[in-house]
């Protein structure tokens, strides 16, 4: 298993949004969902995850946005099923391409998470 890159490294807060993400790996089309969302990247739940340095396409949808974003990501720590103790199975993915407007989505989605949260 590789390490999981420590809170203090992250370059954004992280929220546990779910979304459902599609990507292509070397021989399938799949979907699974998010355990989490950053400006940066997002964790993939899954117990499937592609290999460290994988730079993949991959698509989601914001609730209440009609524009799907598609973007690539590149899996940067992976916690296989076998070893993920506390964490759900999965893969890090940093975001590599993202546009402007897609970021600026993305960052809409988590403040207005946090929004809903503290109501």
């Amino acid at each position: 298993m590789s390490e999981p890159v420590g809170i203090e490294k992250r370059a954004s807060k992280r929220l546990p949004i779910r979304v459902m993400v599609e990507y292509d790996s070397t021989e399938d089309f799949l979907i699974d969902y998010t355990a989490n969302v950053s400006i940066g990247g997002m964790f993939i739940q899954t117990n499937d995850p592609l290999e460290l340095g994988t730079r993949f396409r991959l698509r989601f949808r914001i609730p209440d946005r009609r524009r799907v974003i598609e973007t690539y990501g590149i899996v940067r720590w992976v916690v296989a099923p076998g070893d993920a103790g506390p964490m759900v199975a999965g893969m890090g993915v940093q975001f590599d391409g993202l546009g402007p407007t897609d970021k600026k989505a993305v960052e809409e989605l988590m403040t207005k998470w946090e929004e809903n949260k503290n109501e």
